[in-house]
């Protein structure tokens, strides 16, 4: 047993090695590092992929990812960006706010990437037809991206993981999580307000703003209203879920491929070669690295650490899960880091049964850690380096540039989830 051990635990840290330092492809390194566990931990490998490798994540992933490219086709996504330019009338404070918001909403329901592939775009136009340093609506759009992603179970991959393991669902996020992403965001604007004050504080001629019209985004008007019908139908179906019994997997599967029944063969085979294969590849060499870990018993040990650091107290615990989770997804990937907590906190239930016989404020003080860390630094998620990718060519953000913001943000999330968390639970 002892050399199984040190085999999962030598994978999985040159694996997690791989991932940072990004030497290749993470669902190459990550596949690898599953297969190797397979072989050489497990005693039954047929077992191990069916009891370790989350398939309600997996499938919960694809069908979103359907659903969002089909969504994306209709010209929604460009037509809410467009109009929160009409809805300023000119004043800069309440563009920047509401693109934000718009933002942040998104994110809440699509994945960060896409809604900043898709907005990013349309702040740039706006920037320079009217004359503005794009840089603090593009960092801000980032910001408020990885905030939005926080508010939902579908939002950010830790919050989909955290709610398959711990059978949680849409309506236990909303209640529990989103209440803090929302004071979050609304400090976090303030402060971002005061640091940007010189470019936001403005005024642009109305006449201006008459010349970008919501109505030249939309592509397909039947697919543009099938998608606004389908998007709050899948919200009522997620909303239900508990109620309706439905698993997350079924709400998503359901909408990615009905929403591929009004498209012809063509756009069926393009939407489907846009699913991102390595995410999904990526995470079940995850599950099976991680699996490792718990299988061979290091992981149980990892929660004796963390139950003995909290001193047999919630509230510490809370703090410390918070805590190290935020700090560390600031530098590292929050999805292994993620997938790493996961057991290590079902864990606790056994070993401090009296003190953990709730886990669920452990797992929404996870939750806002792994996904608000993402904007302590530049390569905390992945929305980070797109968003600045696509504004290279006019301003080259620095690791350090992005860190001077992105920093005090994630210090400010870390206070007010803190005390959410301790003030509710």
């Amino acid at each position: 047993m002892f050399e199984s051990a040190l085999v999962s635990l030598l994978i999985f840290i040159i694996v997690y090695l791989f991932i940072v330092l990004e030497k290749h492809h993470r669902a190459v390194i990550t596949m690898l590092g599953g297969s190797a566990t397979l072989f050489l931990v497990f005693r039954d490998p047929v077992e191990a992929l069916v009891k370790y490798v989350d398939f309600n994540t997996v499938f919960l992933l694809i069908g979103m990812m359907i659903f969002v490219a089909v969504t994306k086709r209709s010209g929604l996504f460009h037509f809410l960006g467009l109009y929160s330019v009409k809805f300023s009338r000119g004043n800069v404070f309440v563009f920047f706010l509401s693109i934000n918001l718009l933002v942040a909403l998104l994110s809440s329901f699509l994945d960060n990437v896409t809604t900043i592939l898709v907005l990013v775009p349309v702040t740039l136009v706006v920037c320079d037809t009217v004359g503005l340093d794009p840089v603090p609506f593009v960092i801000s759009e980032i910001i408020s991206s990885n905030i939005g992603g926080t508010a939902t179970m579908i939002g950010d991959p830790p919050n989909i993981m955290i709610a398959s393991a711990a059978k949680l669902h849409f309506s236990d996020f909303v209640l529990n999580v989103a209440p803090a992403a929302i004071l979050v965001f609304f400090v976090v604007m303030g402060f971002l307000s005061i640091v940007y004050r010189r470019v936001i504080f403005k005024k642009v001629p109305i006449e201006v703003v008459r010349g970008f019209d919501p109505k030249r985004a939309v592509v397909n008007k039947k697919l543009f209203y099938l998608s606004i019908t389908l998007t709050i139908f899948v919200l009522v179906l997620f909303s239900l879920q508990k109620v309706l019994g439905l698993e997350s997997f079924e709400v998503a599967l359901f909408a990615g491929f009905f929403s591929l029944a009004f498209l012809d063969k063509k756009e069926v085979e393009g939407v489907l070669k846009e699913i991102e294969w390595g995410v999904i590849f990526f995470f079940i060499g995850l599950f099976l690295v991680v699996g490792g870990l718990e299988e061979t018993g290091i992981l149980e040990e990892i929660s004796a650490l963390v139950s003995r650091m909290s001193g047999g107290k919630m509230e510490r615990a809370l703090i410390s899960v918070l805590g190290i989770s935020s700090i560390s997804s600031a530098f590292v990937d929050n999805i292994p880091f993620t997938a790493t907590m996961i057991p290590v906190i079902r864990k606790l239930a056994i070993l401090s049964p009296e003190t953990f016989s709730d886990l669920r404020p452990l797992w929404w003080a996870l939750s806002l850690g792994a996904c608000l860390g993402g904007n302590g630094t530049l390569i905390g998620a992945s929305a980070n380096i797109i968003g600045t990718s696509l504004i290279a060519d006019r301003k080259h953000i620095t690791f350090w540039d992005y860190f001077k913001i992105g920093f005090p943000v994630l210090i400010l999330s870390l206070l007010v989830s803190g005390l959410y968390l301790l003030i509710r639970y």
